[in-house]
């Protein structure tokens, strides 16, 4: 086994089972290659943990066990995968949902790793070349754990040609349809990264359907296959979804016909969302509820847009076209952006913009998105209601 010895001052933080390896921590790591085990070790020898190289965001690799003893074979993953599967005996039980995550990578144990159930068919997501260097354990485990039609698999890392595909059971025809909250949606496996749905907003949708929809006026932006839109519709006056792909408009319109709405009866935009705005004001368009949910970065060919630099500007060109008491819901998944500053931004903004508001509900992961109660960016979802008056 290899060793990683940490620079002095550094043992309390692993000691606390910090699970993100950051290389400044580590005397000397040039002898660690992606997918090496090592053992964490203080200046005066004492074992603190094993992790594995997988070098993501800013770290090295992860820890996954704080036993020198333990190996890390397919029976380890075996009992992580059981353990993981007995906290989501609840999302077999319940009516009107079968799609969620079944493994949630350092939130279960493993960091880079992903495991996602959608109606049977698995999708293991593998952030980093040396988690994928378990590849052979991880599939037999789950094949010993999980029930399945179907495994598929993507890789979320760089420096690699082939991107994911059919891994084991029979091939469906794509899309399949899954269940959220009594709403259907199209889910796509073998298509690129996406998969058509972001199961981690499944609570948000609800809230939006059950609270800020009846009869109301919905604005998605950022809305790429209309979930938010799809789901509201069941309450709201009308929908009208923006996104600057041009395939969102087709795959919108299936997951309304889906669901029994007629396309043709709610409003579909392909454009940039500051484009739309200025559209709306223009017209003289106002939208009681509108969804902010924008990717953490994006660019096209007018600008390069940051949620951490340019969530004001969200915010400012809605309040243009927001109803009078309206209802924003502001989304970011970024984990480097914390729900303090998040918020500090929204209030910022709300202030200099002199609008009245009250914060009316907050919310994060859905629990089957597991996360680490001693890493705060395994929480990284943040999604605000707030009331505006005026």
């Amino acid at each position: 086994m290899k060793i990683a010895t940490l620079n002095k001052g550094k043992e309390t933080k692993y000691l606390n089972q910090y699970p993100l390896v950051e290389e400044e921590d580590i005397f000397q790591h040039d002898h660690l290659k992606e997918g090496d085990l090592f053992n964490i070790v203080t200046e005066n020898n004492q074992y603190i943990a094993t992790a594995y190289v997988g070098r993501q965001h800013k770290g090295l690799g992860w820890v996954i066990t704080y036993s020198q003893e333990e190996d890390i074979n397919i029976t380890f993953f075996e009992n992580l995968f059981k353990k993981a599967l007995e906290e989501r005996e609840y999302y077999y039980n319940i009516e009107g949902t079968n799609a969620f995550r079944l493994f949630n990578a350092e939130g279960d144990g493993v960091g880079g790793l992903t495991i996602d159930n959608y109606n049977g068919h698995l999708l293991i997501q593998w952030y980093s070349k040396g988690i994928y260097k378990f590849r052979y354990i991880i599939i037999e485990a789950i094949k010993k754990v999980f029930k399945f039609e179907s495994v598929f698999e993507k890789m979320r890392f760089k420096d690699t040609e082939y991107t994911g595909g059919h891994v084991l059971g029979e091939t469906p025809e794509f899309p399949i349809v899954i269940e959220e909250n009594f709403t259907f949606y199209n889910v796509d496996l073998n298509d690129g990264l996406m998969t058509g749905i972001f199961l981690d907003q499944k609570e948000v949708r609800k809230k939006l359907r059950d609270y800020f929809a009846e009869n109301r006026s919905i604005l998605n932006l950022f809305s790429y296959t209309g979930a938010f839109s799809v789901v509201a519709s069941k309450n709201a006056k009308v929908t009208t979804s923006v996104d600057l792909a041009n395939r969102s408009r087709t795959l919108t319109e299936e997951n309304f016909g889906l669901n029994g709405v007629d396309p043709k009866s709610q409003y579909i935009y392909v454009m940039d969302t500051f484009d739309f705005y200025n559209y709306a004001a223009r017209h003289g368009k106002q939208y009681d509820t509108i969804v902010i949910d924008p990717p953490s970065f994006a660019r096209n060919k007018k600008k390069t847009f940051s949620v951490q630099k340019n969530y004001d500007d969200l915010i400012n060109g809605a309040l243009d076209v927001l109803a009078p008491d309206g209802t924003l819901l502001l989304c970011t998944n970024s984990s480097a952006f914390s729900l303090k500053a998040f918020k500090n931004v929204i209030k910022k903004t709300l202030e200099q913009a002199n609008v009245e508001y009250e914060i009316e509900e907050v919310m994060g992961l859905p629990k089957d998105f597991k996360t680490h109660s001693h890493y705060k960016p395994s929480k990284y979802l943040k999604a605000v209601f707030i009331n505006i008056k005026h």
